[in-house]
């Protein structure tokens, strides 16, 4: 396999770092922590740039805050210094590791996301008779960091870029993994720092370049023609009931290689004449589409808690109408004419 070296060069530029300083700011320029940085976005990005040229860069400490929607997650946010960085970073390598992708893998890349997935998931639904509905278990908080820059390494063989990216990486873990010696003694043991942090660039490209050897595994040593990937999530389709239960044990078998466990509750086996659920619809073998029922009703309660807010004062119109104009052009990737009705009727 090739390695692409020289790479640290173009990541620490002035260019690209106030490309990625830009990109950052997108959306964001007008509410701090933007708003300061592009107060001063010159001296910003010439000092953040000399740190990083001169290999003394340091991270800042997350602020870390939890979300509940559609389930809790604790999402970690960088200093904007750090995801300026982040930027920089996989402005440079996502474009080889895009080569390296198998075309059916949809999360956090340029022109895929989750519309797509749904498409290509009801084209293997009208083609296959059943599908296995795979999902890993607490992924985020399980990727190994030497696992996970082994498989980085592999492609990328810049050592300036490749402590740069460990550096990233180290300043968040959710647990560390023992890993005993064989052979070794009781106290021979390696530690090994697992986790990557929810709401970074970063965390959601290399989370993508982990589970890039499962996607190679199912297609070529598999050699399954229905599959398609969404980040932890995703399905293999064929005929054969059995078939599909034997390369399922399989997957569990790879997944444990990089220390991931198949999520017990959301592994199942289906057949495709009752729908397929997957990136929040649920597609049909007749082609029909519809929105995932607890999709629609946590939109539903949001919506009446938005309206109540914008009755009261707190919130104002246009945050509602800009909140309703998303969620519609959402769910018209559906047949959705009811739903949307019995939704904003009010």
């Amino acid at each position: 396999m090739h390695r692409h070296k020289h790479l640290f060069e173009q990541v620490v530029s002035f260019e690209n770092v106030l490309a990625a300083a830009r990109e950052a700011l997108r959306g964001k320029r007008w509410r701090e922590p933007g708003a300061s940085f592009y107060a001063d976005l010159e001296r910003q990005v010439v000092d953040l740039q000399a740190e990083l040229s001169g290999e003394v860069y340091r991270p800042g400490e997350y602020h870390y805050f939890r979300i509940h929607e559609p389930k809790e997650r604790l999402v970690a946010a960088a200093p904007f210094r750090d995801r300026v960085v982040h930027h920089a970073i996989v402005r440079v390598i996502q474009p080889i590791f895009e080569r390296r992708f198998i075309e059916d893998s949809y999360a956090s890349r340029p022109g895929k996301g989750t519309h797509a997935a749904m498409r290509r998931a009801s084209q293997f639904t009208r083609r296959f008779d059943y599908a296995l509905k795979c999902d890993v278990q607490k992924y985020f908080p399980s990727i190994d960091h030497g696992v996970l820059m082994s498989l980085v390494s592999r492609v990328i063989g810049d050592d300036r870029l490749l402590v740069l990216i460990t550096k990233v990486l180290e300043t968040h873990h959710d647990r560390v993994r023992q890993e005993w010696s064989s052979g070794g003694d009781l106290f021979d043991v390696r530690l090994h720092k697992c986790g990557l942090p929810i709401g970074n660039l970063t965390s959601q490209f290399l989370a993508n370049v982990y589970l890039d050897a499962l996607d190679h595994f199912v297609k070529h040593e598999l050699r399954v023609k229905g599959y398609l990937r969404y980040l932890d999530d995703f399905l293999l389709f064929g005929d054969d009931r059995r078939r599909l239960k034997e390369q399922g044990q399989r997957v569990k078998d790879k997944l444990a290689s990089l220390h991931l466990c198949m999520h017990p509750d959301k592994y199942r086996l289906l057949h495709t004449r009752s729908g397929v659920d997957f990136v929040g619809f649920v597609v049909r073998r007749d082609g029909r589409i519809r929105v995932r029922a607890a999709t629609a009703r946590r939109y539903q309660a949001k919506f009446r808690a938005m309206r109540w807010e914008v009755g009261q004062g707190r919130l104002p119109a246009s945050t509602l109408t800009t909140s309703v104009r998303a969620w519609v052009a959402h769910t018209k990737h559906a047949q959705s004419v009811g739903l949307r009705r019995a939704v904003l009727s009010r």
